[in-house]
């Protein structure tokens, strides 16, 4: 979320709004809230506030869709979204389509999950890449792992997967060619 975020403002953008979860997303261990965390660390670390930048949004397609209309159509209209999942995100393409609001010349807009669909929209969705099928093995690994369960074990229990930034023309990038894509170890 900090690197699609950073690749969002060296377009240019003054801000960058950020679609995040419900209230009732758990501020620690849940993906989006690490997402949004990302998406703040980013926008401080570039000296923009955050404040009034956050918006509530569900993790389905249709309600982000009826955020974004909202969010499109308010007199503060963002010229950049990262949306906390490519569901969101999806939603927000379809807003803007309707409202006819060019992407990515009026508004810039980015997911994370990198979900197939994504290279599909129209145009193609710039998102975050992380290697779900390996994070899940390593929980499985972890749970089945008995040295964890004895009383001392300094065994390693955090383990770093790399994610990548797929550029596609969302962003505003060139797309002309295939996906271009940057490899980070930012979570």
């Amino acid at each position: 979320a900090q690197l699609v975020t950073r690749h969002l403002l060296e377009h240019g953008h003054p801000y960058v709004a950020c679609l995040g979860g419900v209230p009732n997303t758990p501020a620690v261990g849940d993906p989006v809230a690490d997402h949004v965390e990302g998406w703040r660390r980013a926008m401080v670390e570039a000296g923009r506030p955050t404040e009034g930048r956050l918006f509530e949004a569900p993790y389905n397609r249709y309600d982000a869709y009826q955020v974004a209309l909202k969010l499109l159509t308010g007199p503060d209209r963002p010229p950049a979204i990262f949306c906390s999942t490519d569901d969101q995100a999806f939603g927000v393409l379809r807003a803007a389509r309707e409202l006819r609001i060019e992407v990515p010349t009026e508004l810039a807009v980015a997911g994370f999950d990198d979900v197939k669909e994504a290279a599909l929209t129209d145009p193609p969705l710039t998102t975050v890449y992380s290697d779900r099928p390996a994070m899940a093995r390593a929980a499985v690994d972890l749970v089945l792992d008995d040295s964890l369960r004895v009383a001392g074990s300094r065994r390693e229990r955090v383990k770093l997967f790399p994610s990548a930034l797929i550029v596609r023309r969302s962003c505003g990038c060139d797309g002309g060619g295939p996906d271009l894509v940057r490899v980070s170890t930012l979570r």
